[in-house]
């Protein structure tokens, strides 16, 4: 069949002419026996029948082509085979019962399709065109099949089109097939004779399920879909998702040709008029087939169409089989759109559904519950929920843990699954509920258009992956492909840029398959998923991140990456991606996009400048490149274009490209080697400018682009806002211009660092591979052939890592210069009408400018929300503001010269016409090379690892204990540390590094620091070597430091052995000061969220405790942090670990504020302080306190604090609520006067509870702030003068009445709170409610303290604090008093009680300390609170007396007190007689930390602390005869020690533990001394050495038996250390001494022992200064009143009876007649009346030693 033309070109494929004429041949006899009509009416008609012509038609073609014979032998006679084709038919048949079978698959069949299609076997021709034959033939019957069979044949009918398996006719026949079926009713048949019409139907949707990804290539066949009644119906989606097809094509209708029927006959042909047929020249290529309604079979049964073909052969077809057939043209571009066949989760509707609350009181107790629940108590929480909750609020739950809990807190999954799993069957209606909330807002978030930008959105997709993984796949329940289809979702996300996104959330979701049966590997579905992530990771450019998330899912799964089958054909037929600025690709501008399957490639691109220089607005001349057609990237083909390559776009680069003149030793060794001598220094000097300028212009147009775009919108509203008032439109501009350039120029810098680096790399590489293998094959006419030699590739490989390195700064630079000069252009531009409207102004008004407009939106926060500094006023910007704008001044910045080029000419290259830069000198002299040996390091890292290792290995199991502290200083592990530093400190002293050394440095750094989290805590010394090395690199590189508490904020913290290397890596880091405090408070306050987050608040706080007690950090630089727990301390499940690291922190005496504030500022603040003393010279609190300045400045502004935050409530109280309150007030004085029933009165406590109060916390807060404001100034003002001879505080008499009735108030509603729930429940809001109460009161009353002492200029006098007090007492005893209601919370209220009375301790309100000593002290409070079970309150008790110790401190210093301090001691001591009589054990237990704040001169005070044994020790009576102080039972005991021992030595512990250990370090004895220095003084801590000296003894009773005490005394490190301390000065001496004689009490192995070492330094000091400082110590103690410590009774007895230490005979007893008869004095009182005998205190005394054993 030719054309006209005589070209010869098919119109028919063989093919489609066999099956053209199949179908003419099994045409009805009664159609075939009709006449032909005549064309011409004038014509008589023939004798001719169809089936005549049939007949002449298949003759024609079998003489054409006789290898079709064989295919025609089923309906010809001219060919007859009937043994081939029984073959065929035979084949076929068996093929088809394998597929019904399912002994074969149908993908199986489909691809054994397409290989006999494309066969040149004819067996398998024939047996493919029976196959199709055999199923169309078939097709009558469909409705008669099995379920089975129907859905199986449906498939695969749809899969022959959908895989171009039938084309032209046949895919016309095929396509009419379906759509028939599809009008087929879906049910409920109207007659007998349609009964399976439902079949069809079905038949109908299997087969389009196949092949709809194709219907938007035949627009007409989709409307016709569309028409479809019941399909509009019942399958709304799908019509959606059909008429998106249709929309999609609308331009290629035009492509297409209509049928106009005419007198009932269609004319089909193209618009050239040339009838077509088939495809052009190929036939897997369909034309578009529009398909049109025919008229019903009798309707017009002789309605024909003719086929007319170019070679005139005319042919009847019948009337319900016409098609339609357009020209072959390509199918038009498909957009990629995301959302339809993802499934109902994402197509799903999009309305949020309403769920039933419960009550809000059932409400409130299932959030509790739920804010509660923990691995140890799920049980009990679930049966909590069932009892309170009814399953119809399932919904409402389901959707509050979804969305609240699920998707933000993904550490406490395993959590709330426990939670679920305890539910039971009750709970598979909320599993039900949740799964359904996570579906819709999987979808929600799917489709939100922020998802690719918002990390926020996309972490809480992640975690709702996460969740659904493990509650589906974990529990091996599926995902229906119905709901949500994993496969389509990751397809459609690399064709929609959505990959960022999906991928996390699929990978999360198939993580939950770890732990299943069902869907672990080899689970086809699982596999299928995995092979889509394996293709996908395979993509060109796809960002890092994205792959991995693939890494990452793999190894959960426990499957490597290369395992997974590979299979890029379903990914083939997606559409491909446009990688620019798409968020799945790192790409560079000039790449194009991959070309998809069935898509022609794009040619060549032009000349990338052309666009890009436009783009990115960058100014730089152009020249003509030859070869320069060639795409960006790609090394020239021939090595002809090598000259060419030397030529760059950028002018005169090649004179500052640097190259390492080193690199030529590389090439003379491969010379050497017998390498190719091609690879040489001309060929970089070639190479080197044409990468470095393919580089740049590659990236540039983004970077530039971005960063100019981020500028100007930045530059253009703060300048908006700033110059609103100015009149002169230079300053503007300029300012303008500054600042934009410099934001501009700095974001380029950054931004393109790392691609310039990459790209260089990469075209460089490219350029020396291909110039390499070109030259050695430049002799013949092969293709170069790219195998190079290993030492090639390695030279190759440095000389690109090299020439990057070298040249990065100069492609920064140049980038850096473009992006800074596009943006002062378009800033120009952008402000050009603003600057434009000033000059006129100015130049027609004269008068001030005003740029209103920045005002007129009211929904724009600033100007407004900024504060009055900072507003535009009107004269425009101040000289002093216009400094801002001038520090955006950039220092010009000039590329480096290559070293090489320095060495070689010694001159720099000068810039000429359009070069680069600005025409001064470049480079900097000497310092050109490189100043850090990165490899050096490398090496360094690799032996000390090796060296670790080796060390570990040999320490057997004992490794764990090994720390670097242990190795001696010529240990390989030391001297390798040593060496680093040097390398750094060389670098360090060349010079300041360059930001690419400095890039290298961090590159570097990086890698150790993840090495630290694949390290194990069981090798403590290879964390401790790494950050050592870590340590050393920021010696030479400050950023580091700034880096790492970034790089730590990223690291993996999901199992708890994470968080615990984790916690160890931050403390090593933090000592050694490689991590920033600041940054570390902001990490952890945010990490602990205001203590909702469980898991990282127990981290916070082991953390901190371990920090704080080994001095790695300051409190006071973690304000966040501690502010944060002191706020969610009270009323926390963790309340008791929070209130331990809090008192600890007090404990070490670490101050818990933090202020600036300077020496004269504290001063001033300190005067409240001050004002109980009259002396005008006396100290200031802070010169003779033993806490912090910081810490007495914060305490004395806590006052000041409260007013304002006071202040700023009170602005927003309602007009008229203090009249309502008084009126409320008023009704209750008059109830509580009266005799009035106890309902009346509960009927008002629920009448104010109902209104909110106890409930609402800012309704609360007013009404009992105002309440107590009310009733103290009530009792103020009605006070009544008691005198005219009393002092001023003393002058008036109070009427209390007001307040005990507020006071009973009060109690009332405490006792009375129930909103109803368990007991539990109950008791927390009461105890809840009484915080508030209490809080609000102490506020109120440090307010109005403040405001006192503001009106009295610094100095509160005349505040009273009586109304206060009586208000507090009140409270106590009502509170603490026996009570069923409140017996059970008791610890609870004493806790808030002593929590308020902490918050107001002397140091804060001095005027209230008389008071507050009253109501610590009082037995309603103090002795409840020592008598809790389990010692609860001691730790309250403790801290309560230490505030009251602290205040006392500084006042009882002085040699003289004023009158109101002497009774504030007086009371005190008081005080602490009941508690040494009533509670002993307590006092014993905390006597360190109260020696820590008694002052050394306050002997009788600290006498009672020491004198405190526990209750039922009977003490020996000290002046027994031959006492044998060994031989007594208690001596073996050690005492409890309840105060932190170890805290204040944690600078030193180590070290000290090592000395006691092993006598290592040598030099610890000799450096001890300055370590017990306070911070920059020469003063001796004396809490430290208190602890220093405890701390010794109590090793050293571990370390040796009792018996051996007086032996071995002498000859323990315990001893050199307590020896080394009688070497300090007089006052350290005596501090030394008295710490000793701290620990001389009740019989105990303490007291023993330090009886033992106070005689022994004694009868050892050489100095006689020393003897006579014990004396004194032991003097001073025993010449005050009563009591005095058993301990110190017996020492002293021993010094001045036993002989051997000639007491009596040392001068200093006899050097006045006063001090001799104290002595004698004293020694009257210690002996027992008549004893003639020494008191011997040990059985067994050597001749060196003292008589104490």
């Amino acid at each position: 069949t030719n054309n006209n033309d005589g070209k010869g070109s098919p119109l028919l494929s063989v093919e489609n002419l066999v099956l053209s004429l199949q179908f003419l041949q099994a045409q009805d006899p009664s159609i075939l026996g009709q006449d032909i009509p005549s064309l011409d009416s004038s014509t008589p008609a023939t004798s001719m029948t169809i089936a005549d012509s049939v007949k002449a038609v298949t003759e024609a073609c079998l003489k054409a082509h006789p290898s079709i014979s064989t295919a025609l032998s089923r309906t010809s006679s001219a060919s007859p085979m009937p043994s081939s084709q029984s073959v065929a038919d035979d084949m076929a048949n068996s093929y088809f019962q394998k597929i019904y079978t399912s002994e074969q698959s149908i993908d199986e069949v489909v691809d054994m399709l397409k290989r006999f299609k494309t066969s040149g076997n004819a067996q398998e021709n024939e047996i493919f065109a029976c196959m199709i034959h055999n199923l169309f033939d078939e097709y009558r019957f469909f409705s008669k099949y099995p379920e089975k069979e129907l859905r199986i044949t449906g498939i695969l009918f749809g899969k022959l089109i959908q895989h171009q398996l039938v084309s032209s006719i046949t895919l016309g026949i095929a396509l009419r097939y379906v759509l028939e079926a599809l009008r087929k009713p879906p049910s409920h048949p109207v007659s007998a004779t349609t009964s399976n019409s439902g079949k069809m139907f079905r038949f109908g949707m299997f087969a389009l399920e196949q092949f709809k990804v194709r219907l938007h290539e035949w627009p007409q066949y989709c409307s016709h879909i569309v028409q479809i009644p019941h399909l509009k119906e019942g399958y709304a989606a799908l019509i959606e998702e059909i008429e998106g097809a249709m929309t999609e094509n609308t331009n290629s209708a035009s492509g297409s040709v209509g049928v106009a029927p005419s007198d009932g006959n269609s004319i089909i042909s193209d618009r050239s008029g040339h009838g077509t047929m088939g495809s052009q020249g190929c036939g897997d290529v369909p034309s578009l087939v529009n398909i049109y309604p025919c008229a019903q079979p009798g309707a017009n049964g002789n309605m024909t169409s003719q086929v007319q073909a170019n070679g005139g052969v005319g042919m009847r077809i019948p009337a319900n089989n016409i098609v339609s057939l357009n020209p072959p043209i390509p199918p038009p571009k498909k957009t990629a759109v995301f959302g339809p066949m993802l499934g109902k989760a994402v197509n799903g509707k999009c309305d949020e559904i309403q769920h039933e609350s419960p009550p809000d009181a059932i409400l409130d107790r299932v959030q509790f519950l739920i804010n509660n629940v923990t691995m140890s108590n799920v049980e009990q929480k679930a049966q909590e929920l069932r009892e309170m909750l009814d399953s119809q609020y399932f919904g409402w739950l389901g959707h509050y843990l979804v969305v609240k809990r699920i998707s933000t807190q993904p550490n406490f999954h395993s959590v709330y699954l426990a939670f679920l799993e305890q539910l039971g069957d009750y709970g598979k209606g909320l599993i039900e509920a949740i799964l359904s909330s996570v579906y819709f807002n999987v979808g929600k978030l799917l489709r939100s258009p922020k998802i690719t930008t918002s990390t926020s959105e996309r972490s809480l997709l992640k975690n709702l992956g996460s969740w659904l993984g493990q509650i589906t796949l974990a529990r091996n329940r599926p995902i229906l492909q119905i709901t949500l289809d994993c496969k389509e979702l990751l397809f459609q996300g690399y064709e929609t840029g959505m990959l960022i996104a999906v991928t996390p959330f699929v990978a999360k979701i198939l993580e939950g398959a770890k732990n299943s049966i069902v869907f672990r590997p080899p689970n086809p579905w699982l596999m299928g998923l995995l092979s889509v992530f394996r293709a996908l990771y395979g993509v060109d450019d796809l960002k890092m991140n994205i792959k991995f998330e693939v890494e990452v899912l793999c190894k959960n799964l426990g499957v490597k990456l290369e395992d997974i089958p590979l299979r890029t054909e379903d990914l083939a037929k997606r559409l491909p991606p446009f990688k620019i600025r798409n968020p799945d690709f790192n790409t560079k501008s000039s790449q194009q996009p991959v070309p998809g399957p069935g898509q022609n490639a794009p040619g060549p691109p032009t000349m990338v400048e052309s666009q890009e220089g436009k783009d990115a607005g960058i100014t730089l001349p152009r020249m003509a490149i030859p070869g320069a057609a060639l795409p960006v990237g790609s090394p020239s083909s021939s090595v002809a274009s090598v000259q060419d390559q030397q030529q760059t776009v950028i002018p005169n680069l090649a004179s500052y490209v640097t190259i390492n003149p080193s690199l030529n030793l590389l090439f003379q060794q491969l010379a050497a080697a017998g390498g190719s001598g091609n690879i040489n220094n001309a060929m970089l000097k070639r190479n080197v400018p044409v990468a470095v300028d393919r580089a740049i212009r590659e990236i540039i147009q983004p970077v530039v682009e971005r960063s100019v775009t981020i500028a100007c919108g930045t530059t253009k509203e703060i300048v908006t806002k700033d110059f609103a008032m100015e009149s002169d439109e230079n300053k503007m501009r300029k300012s303008a211009q500054l600042m934009v350039a410099n934001l501009a120029g700095s974001l380029a810098l950054v931004t393109c660092r790392e691609p310039l680096r990459t790209s260089v790399s990469s075209h460089l590489r490219q350029l020396l591979v291909s110039n390499a293998c070109g030259a050695n094959n430049s002799g013949s006419n092969e293709t170069p052939n790219p195998q190079l030699s290993d030492q090639e590739r390695s030279v190759i490989d440095q000389c690109v890592s090299s020439c990057a390195q070298d040249n990065l700064e100069l492609g920064c630079m140049l980038i850096e210069k473009a992006a800074t000069e596009k943006a002062v252009r378009d800033m120009d531009e952008a402000l050009a009408e603003a600057l434009s409207t000033r000059k006129k102004h100015r130049e027609q008004t004269g008068t001030p400018f005003y740029d209103m407009s920045i005002f007129g939106n009211g929904n724009q926060r600033y100007p407004s929300a900024l504060p009055e500094p900072l507003r535009p006023k009107p004269g425009g910007l101040r000289s002093e503001q216009l400094l801002v704008y001038e520090a955006f001044q950039r220092i010009p910045r000039h590329p480096n010269v290559g070293a090489s080029q320095q060495l070689s000419s010694g001159i720099t290259p000068e810039s000429g016409a359009g070069g680069i830069g600005s025409g001064s000198n470049t480079g900097v002299s000497g310092k050109s090379g490189a100043k850090i040996n990165i490899e050096a390091l490398s090496s360094i890292a690799m032996k000390l690892n090796n060296a670790v290792t080796a060390l570990l290995g040999a320490a057997g199991p004992r490794a764990s204990e090994v720390t670097l502290r242990m190795l001696p200083p010529d240990h390989e592990v030391k001297q390798l540390l040593l060496a680093s530093e040097q390398v750094t400190s060389s670098a360090v002293s060349n010079g300041v590094l360059s930001s690419s050394e400095t890039d290298s440095i961090l590159g570097f750094a990086q890698g150790i620091f993840k090495r630290l989290y694949e390290l194990r805590l069981s090798e403590p010394l290879r964390l401790e070597a790494f950050v050592a090395l870590l340590e050393s690199l920021n010696k030479c590189c400050r950023q580091l430091g700034q880096d790492l508490g970034t790089w730590a904020t990223y690291a993996p913290t999901e199992t708890d052995s994470q968080r615990k290397l984790h916690c160890t890596v931050l403390l090593l880091l933090l000592r050694s000061d490689l991590l920033q405090v600041h940054e570390l408070d902001d990490y952890l306050c945010k990490s602990i969220d205001n203590g909702t987050n469980r898991v990282w608040l127990e981290f916070t706080l082991s953390f901190m405790r371990t920090a704080i007690l080994d001095k790695n950090v300051n409190p006071q630089k973690m304000p966040k942090v501690l502010n944060t727990l002191t706020k969610i301390g009270k009323g926390h499940s963790m309340a008791n670990q929070i209130f331990q690291l809090l008192h600890l922190i007090q404990d070490m005496g670490e101050p818990t504020g933090s202020t600036n504030q300077n020496q004269e500022d504290v001063v001033t603040n300190m005067g409240g302080l001050n004002a109980l003393v009259s002396k005008q010279d006396r100290p200031t609190h802070q010169q003779s306190s033993s806490i912090s300045v910081a810490s007495l400045t914060n305490l004395a502004e806590a006052t000041k604090r409260a007013s304002e935050a006071i202040g700023a409530i009170s602005r927003d109280d309602p007009q008229g609520f203090k009249r309502q309150v008084t009126l409320l007030l008023d009704g209750w004085m008059r109830m509580s006067n009266e005799i009035v029933p106890v309902e009346k009165t509960l009927k008002y406590v629920q009448l104010l509870q109902q209104n909110e109060i106890g409930k609402n916390e800012e309704q609360t807060e007013r009404f009992f702030r105002m309440c107590t404001e009310i009733v103290v100034a009530a009792v103020l003002k009605n006070a009544t003068p008691s005198g005219t001879n009393s002092k001023p505080a003393e002058r008036k008499v109070l009427n209390y009445t007001v307040i005990d009735s507020y006071g009973k108030l009060l109690s009332l509603l405490v006792k009375h709170m129930n909103s109803g729930g368990s007991n539990e429940v109950v008791a927390t809001e009461r105890v809840s409610l009484l915080n508030k109460i209490l809080g609000i009161t102490v506020r109120t009353m440090m307010a109005h303290y403040e405001h006192s002492k503001m009106e009295s200029k610094g100095m509160p006098l005349n505040w009273d604090q009586r109304p206060w007090f009586r208000l507090l007492l009140v409270l106590v005893l009502d509170l603490n008093a026996p009570s069923a209601l409140l017996d059970p919370i008791s610890y609870g209220i004493l806790s808030v009680f002593g929590s308020a009375l902490h918050v107001v301790q002397p140091l804060v309100i001095p005027g209230f300390a008389f008071a507050w000593l009253e109501l610590i002290s009082h037995r309603m409070f103090l002795s409840n609170l020592l008598l809790l079970k389990g010692q609860k309150g001691w730790a309250l008790a403790h801290q309560l007396l230490i505030d009251l110790f602290l205040f006392l401190e500084p006042h009882l210093r002085k040699t003289e007190l004023t009158d109101a301090m002497r009774h504030l001691y007086k009371g005190t001591l008081r005080v602490l007689l009941v508690l040494l009589h009533d509670f002993p054990s307590f006092l014993a237990g905390y006597h360190l930390s109260f020696c820590n704040v008694i002052p050394e001169n306050c002997v009788q005070l600290r006498n009672l602390v020491l004198s405190a044994f526990p209750r039922g020790m009977v003490l020996p009576d000290p002046f027994t005869p031959n006492l044998k102080i060994d031989l007594l039972p208690e001596i073996s005991k050690s005492p409890a020690i309840l105060s932190n021992v170890a805290g204040p030595l944690n600078a030193i512990r180590n070290d000290l533990d090592n000395y006691l250990k092993n006598r290592q370090p040598e030099g610890f004895i000799d450096g001890l001394l300055p370590r017990l220095f306070k911070d920059d003084t020469k003063e001796i801590d004396a809490p430290r050495v208190n602890a220093l000296v405890l701390y010794v003894g109590m090793q050293a009773i571990v370390n040796q038996q009792n018996s051996q005490i007086s032996h071995s005394l002498a000859h323990t490190a315990e001893m050199e250390i307590l020896k080394k301390l009688m070497e300090l000065n007089d006052g350290g001496r005596y501090i030394t001494l008295n710490a000793v004689a701290n620990q001389l009490r009740y019989p105990s192995s303490h007291t023993h022992y330090y009886s033992c070492v106070m005689l022994f330094l004694f009868s050892e000091a050489k100095d006689e200064g020393v003897r006579e400082q014990v004396t004194r110590v032991l003097l001073e103690r025993l010449i005050v009143h009563r009591p005095h410590p058993w301990g110190l009774l017996i020492t002293f007895i021993e010094l001045i009876k036993n002989q051997r230490y000639q007491f009596w005979s040392h001068p200093f007893t006899r050097c006045a007649t006063e001090i001799e008869k104290v002595f004698e004095s004293v020694a009257r009182s210690c002996m027992a009346p008549g004893s003639q005998r020494s008191t011997s205190l040990g059985s067994d005394v050597s001749q060196q030693q003292p008589a104490i054993s």
